[in-house]
């Protein structure tokens, strides 16, 4: 057959315009975007709380149902609660007649439910955490709704903190990174061994073994110290151990030497503060501008510091000196005496009253003959004005023999992890 010219260049053309839309259409899929793809779907987790159902399983209904969280205002109760969200009070009569209703009826202010509802609104399951380690949890089983106890198992976990001091003990402490309830129990541990005012000096290290709870590897906060060393004036060295009994109860701490580090009274009434003027013979007195005796120890801080009683005893004197301004002296085993003044307010125990050593009795200021504030502290030996700084007091009983293997065995094995603590090192998990 015979093409003439025409025929060839118009079957050419037509060839190359089927090429083109060919090549047109391949490269509009190679040049697809991730933009036009379909969307892939992760199905999170649901939170630890609704992880577990009653019936143990995570359930499918889950997905159908509506979650709606309510707080306890003034005022509020249960059946407010589910109000507020349309279920009515017919289903909260339902609730009430379940044995054991009152785990979700006492309710108080700022306590958090969860509320599950079907697609109808009907009530389903109520989640009610009343404490970090104990929930209620309402469900519906058998067409009857039930209420069930979650009891929550804490972790603990056993650290190892070392520092160095650096200014004041409890901004050292707080660098290293403890928490400020496991500074304050440091401060209450070692306070009739330590003056924290006087005694640390820059360098000081020093080391402590605690316990810090988990709950689902959520931490909720610090347990116990185990063991402690602070060494203060670069080389004396102090250290605690904590004693507990059979049935875990606290015995108290010893150091090394089984010693109770307890003593009949703490070594100051003021945490974190200055002294400004210490016990002496005679003293220029800064407001009746004449010399005369300074038979105490004068703690300055910021008016509201708490003062705490440095012993136990009964509450003899609380009122206005001219001199002392609001002043409160307490009675101890008969022959001792401690007197606190200069306070802005008092603490809540009146006259007469007991008072356990530690408690706050009052909070510093500058009332009396006084230029600013601070705390004017003496303690009294059978009527007789003694150094509070330099005074020795008695101490508590020792490791009890029956403990005593015991400790001795607890007291080597932390004095050992606490060798290894490094101020370098701040932060260390050591063993659970």
């Amino acid at each position: 057959m015979k093409f003439n010219r025409t025929q060839v260049v118009n079957t050419l053309l037509k060839l190359s315009l089927y090429l083109i839309t060919v090549i047109g259409v391949i490269s509009l899929v190679t040049v697809t975007t991730s933009a036009s793809l379909p969307t892939e779907k992760k199905n999170l987790p649901l939170p630890s709380s609704f992880k577990q159902p009653i019936s143990g399983k995570i359930n499918q209904k889950y997905s159908n149902w509506q979650l709606h969280k309510v707080t306890i205002n003034k005022n509020g109760s249960l059946s407010k609660a589910l109000s507020s969200i349309g279920i009515p009070a017919s289903t909260v009569f339902k609730i009430q007649q379940v044995k054991n209703s009152s785990k979700l009826t006492n309710l108080r202010v700022g306590d958090k439910l969860n509320i599950w509802v079907d697609q109808k609104n009907k009530l389903q399951e109520i989640f009610y955490p009343k404490t970090k380690t104990k929930h209620f949890q309402l469900s519906i089983q058998q067409n009857k709704f039930k209420i069930k106890t979650i009891n929550k198992t804490i972790k603990k976990v056993v650290v190892s903190v070392s520092g160095q001091i650096n200014g004041s003990f409890y901004l050292s402490a707080k660098s290293a990174g403890l928490s400020a309830r496991i500074i304050m129990s440091l401060s209450d541990i070692f306070g009739w061994e330590i003056d924290f005012v006087r005694q640390l000096r820059k360098g000081d290290p020093f080391k402590v073994i605690y316990e810090q709870h988990y709950i689902d590897d959520e931490y909720i906060g610090d347990g116990d110290i185990l063991a402690a060393e602070i060494t203060t004036a670069h080389n004396d060295r102090h250290t605690a151990f904590l004693l507990k009994d059979k049935k875990g109860e606290h015995l108290g701490y010893y150091d090394s030497n089984k010693r109770n580090l307890r003593k009949a009274f703490l070594r100051s009434p003021v945490d974190y503060v200055r002294i400004t003027s210490r016990f002496k013979p005679k003293r220029y007195h800064p407001v009746l501008k004449k010399w005369r005796s300074h038979r105490g120890v004068d703690y300055a801080a910021t008016r509201g510091t708490p003062i705490r009683a440095t012993g136990d005893g009964q509450i003899v004197k609380l009122g206005w000196s001219r001199s002392y301004g609001r002043v409160i002296y307490i009675k101890h085993a008969g022959k001792y005496k401690t007197v606190y003044a200069h306070m802005s307010r008092y603490g809540k125990y009146k006259k007469w009253q007991w008072v356990k050593q530690g408690q706050i009795i009052g909070y510093i200021g500058a009332s009396g003959l006084a230029t600013g504030p601070h705390l004017h502290y003496e303690f009294r030996k059978r009527g007789h004005h003694v150094d509070p700084l330099k005074v020795k007091f008695p101490d508590a009983g020792p490791v009890p023999k029956k403990y005593r293997t015991k400790f001795v065995k607890y007291a080597s094995l932390m004095q050992a992890q606490l060798d290894r603590a490094s101020p370098s090192i701040q932060l260390a998990r050591k063993f659970e």
